[in-house]
């Protein structure tokens, strides 16, 4: 029976369902205009009109045009069936497509007019692929169970448009999608959808079963593992051993009863094995418990080392590894020694030793260990930059860990080790946090008694260890950690240490190394050691100095091996073969003769330097002109020593004002290298003064120490390495400040006997002896000035008085 499409019919929304033509559908029908539809469809031919909901949520439609799709069918009622809820079942029976054209409420429900859609694919067309399609369809429902029955129906079937109609209601498909099928123009591209939909389908059902196969290896696995332990215990439990058949819970909480804990751990570990006892021995919360337990029994609680404090013996292991450093050896028998009277480490100042690399103080806390017969632990905290280094991780973390400080107790197998802190001045913080602040409570003895892990979650008893920490550079250590720790510093060794050091310690393991024979097949002098001292070395430690004598017994021991004739003893010629060039020349002092030229000193981080001060007057403006890399602070002490020459000029016959008509240029060689700070404000003074009085200098002086605006000599620092490079440059005179006298006598014997040393509280007690002769030159200068302009001016006269006369005469005439 066709439809007229003249009428208005009644609209039944559907939600989460779209009929298409050729299908029965049965839909249970609950909403009161959708019931009203279907009755009145029952009272006119049972003709409806089926439209599927956008929004499926929506139970009330305010706009019908818009919630609802523009294709639809026209379908007849073919039974209905109320149930006591006062829903009904109806079974529908699809019909033609059909577009919507006009919906309106009416009685209750929603009248709508259509018309028949153009048929877009007809009847007689078949699809190219349809037994292909079929035959993933087969596949498909076999999978799920779908009644073979139906399968072979879809195969009979003349009009394959239906039997694609049939099979969409059975796939796993959207109601958009569905839709899109229902509006398609070619039976061609609704069976190429079909395939992509039903190939989709089937990738995942296969993941879904690999996943599944996955899931139940592993369970099987476990259960496996579980089978094989549980017999593995119970086989245990028969043998007749020391634990008596204890299961593994009760023999752990065996071995924390035998530990010398405190009554807060103890608590502590009872409870995690309390917990242990209601876990799976194979659930991933029993490893974290078992593996925080057996944290606990691995650290040695109430374990120390008894302390030898035989003071002959620690002197005697420090001297035989180290050469020089007597003041810091001295304060580190200090501290042996404060150990020994109080019995205790609680309360003992932190150690910490200052000074560039290579001077020893990694091995300087190992022969305290050794010494003190102590077990020893190195920490490396260079390059630390998260907290949880030092205080370690929370165990909700996966792989969580303790710090270091828990290893390293755990290391030294005792809880009083030496623990050597390297490198404390280089760690950093970033958005981990900041370790430095973590270490506060472990050197802070009125904290470190009660250290809290964050692994560990109790408190540990940091008090009997001994922290030593070392650094290269004091102003880099926190404000607050250094507060917590006593500076010792190592300013470096000199030259004669070095000779030393290289010829007792050095060389010996050398040769032992390279398995050459010390003086029997290689032999340096004391020269040759001076001479790769100076040509290849810059250092305030020996550690290049090492490799460098090394690189040359290498050498030595090719030419051994290659049979060549040769004497053990190296000479510079051989140095300069091995070696190569020199990659650093000996310090020169200026040239003697030459005004406005001063021998100063530096300190560098490798020793001392001499540094040469450069001084030339031009004609112009007053400017001052400084080169050669200087810092502000070196900068400032150049203009005083400007203001310093200018308010005494007029004790040598100059005028003070020529410093406005005069440029005055200052150059520190070497220029490419940077240069600050104030001890060379006497030099700069001397060398302005020396500029313009024309007074040369003696360059084998060499001048060190700040002066201040009123010519008061103020104390500088580094003095011994800055005397040791003027003795090496050939400088016999140093002058310096009186403050500085302290330090004089701290100087090295060689230091001491190879240099006349003069100390001075003023710069005029240095000018008064060193332009002595540009005073009296300058007295002579005016006296003779003087005489010169009487001269002139009684000439002068006479000749005006002889030009009046003639002028008389002239006019008489």
């Amino acid at each position: 029976m066709s439809f007229d499409f003249n009428k208005m019919f009644p609209l039944l929304p559907l939600r989460d369902a779209v009929v298409f033509p050729s299908t029965t559908r049965r839909i249970l029908v609950g909403r009161d205009m959708s019931l009203r539809a279907l009755e009145y469809a029952e009272n006119h031919d049972n003709e409806i009109i089926l439209v599927a909901q956008k929004d499926v949520s929506l139970e009330e439609l305010q706009n019908p045009m818009l919630d609802l799709y523009s294709v639809g069918v026209a379908a007849r009622v073919s039974t209905v069936t109320p149930f006591p809820n006062g829903c009904v079942k109806v079974v529908l029976e699809g019909e033609q497509i059909v577009d919507l054209r006009s919906i309106m409420m009416q009685d209750g429900f929603l009248h709508v007019s259509v018309s028949a859609r153009k048929e877009q694919i007809k009847a007689p067309e078949k699809a190219k692929v349809f037994d292909e399609v079929l035959a993933k369809f087969r596949d498909y429902a076999t999978k799920r169970n779908i009644a073979e029955g139906m399968v072979d129906a879809f195969f009979g079937m003349e009009n394959q448009l239906n039997a694609y109609y049939g099979m969409i209601p059975f796939l796993q498909v959207s109601l958009a999608e569905k839709q899109t099928f229902l509006e398609l123009a070619s039976i061609d591209e609704m069976s190429v959808r079909l395939l992509a939909l039903m190939e989709v389908t089937e990738d995942n059902d296969n993941v879904m079963v690999r996943v599944q196969q996955n899931v139940r290896q592993k369970m099987a696995q476990q259960q496996k593992e579980w089978f094989i332990s549980e017999q593995i215990r119970q086989l245990q439990d028969e043998l007749d051993g020391e634990n008596g058949g204890a299961s593994e819970v009760d023999q752990l909480l065996k071995k924390i009863k035998a530990k010398k804990f405190s009554a807060a751990i103890q608590e502590k570990l009872e409870e995690e094995i309390a917990r242990m006892r209601l876990m799976q021995p194979t659930s991933p919360e029993y490893a974290v418990s078992r593996n925080y337990v057996d944290w606990f029994l691995a650290m040695p609680y109430g374990e120390y080392t008894d302390t030898v404090l035989n003071m002959k013996k620690v002197k005697a292991e420090l001297d035989s590894k180290h050469f020089g450093l007597d003041k810091v050896k001295e304060r580190i028998m200090e501290y042996v020694a404060v150990l020994k009277l109080t019995g205790t480490e609680r309360r003992s100042p932190i150690l910490c030793l200052v000074g560039p690399p290579g001077v020893g103080k990694t091995t300087l806390v190992e022969s305290i260990a050794k010494a003190m017969q102590r077990n020893f632990v190195r920490i490396t905290l260079g390059g630390v930059r998260d907290e949880a280094e030092i205080r370690g991780h929370r165990r909700t973390y996966i792989g969580a860990m303790p710090g270091r400080f828990i290893h390293a107790l755990r290391r030294a197998k005792c809880m009083n080790p030496i623990i050597l802190l390297d490198e404390i001045d280089k760690m950093a913080s970033d958005f981990r946090g900041d370790p430095a602040s973590a270490m506060l409570e472990v050197l802070d003895p009125e904290q470190n008694h009660d250290f809290t892990d964050h692994f560990m979650e109790v408190g540990l008893d940091l008090s009997r260890v001994l922290f030593i920490a070392t650094a290269n550079n004091e102003g880099e250590i926190p404000e607050a950690l250094r507060d917590r720790l006593e500076i010792v510093r190592l300013p470096g060794y000199y030259p004669h240490e070095k000779l030393q050091i290289a010829s007792k310690y050095l060389l010996p393991r050398i040769c032992e190394r390279t398995g050459v024979k010390l003086e029997e097949q290689v032999e340096f002098s004391d020269d040759m050691i001076n001479a790769v001292m100076r040509g290849w070395t810059r250092e305030a430690g020996v550690r290049e100095l090492e490799r460098i004598l090394e690189n040359a017994v290498r050498h030595r021991a090719k030419e051994i091996v290659m049979g060549k004739k040769f004497k053990p003893e190296i000479t510079e010629k051989q140095l300069q073969e091995y070696l190569g060039a020199p990659r650093f020349l000996d310090s020169q002092l200026p040239s003697p003769g030459r005004p406005g030229v001063v021998t100063g000193l530096a300190w560098t981080s490798v020793g001392g330097e001499i540094l040469p001060i450069e001084c030339m007057l031009l004609s112009g403006k007053g400017q001052l002109i400084m080169t050669g890399k200087l810092g502000d602070v070196m900068k400032e002490s150049a203009q005083i020593a400007v203001s310093l020459v200018r308010e005494r000029l007029h004790r040598f016959g100059i005028d003070p004002a020529i410093v406005k008509k005069t440029d005055i240029h200052i150059h520190v060689p070497e220029g490419a290298v940077p240069k600050d700070g104030p001890s060379a404000g006497i030099a700069l003074t001397l060398c302005l003064l020396s500029a313009f009085t024309r007074t040369p200098i003696a360059p084998d002086i060499a001048f060190t120490g700040e002066v201040s605006l009123t010519g008061a000599c103020l104390a500088i620092g580094g003095l011994n390495e800055k005397a040791l490079a003027a003795l090496q440059a050939g400088v016999k005179t140093l002058r310096l400040p009186a403050q500085n006298q302290k330090d004089v006598d701290e100087l090295p014997v060689p230091a001491k006997k190879g240099l006349k040393i003069y100390t001075h509280k003023h710069i005029d007690e240095i000018i008064k002896i060193l332009f002595a002769g540009a005073k009296k030159t300058a007295v002579e200068t005016a006296k003779t000035a003087v005489e010169t302009t009487k001269t002139v001016a009684k000439s002068a006269a006479k000749t005006t008085k002889t030009a009046a006369k003639s002028a008389k005469t002239a006019a008489k005439k």
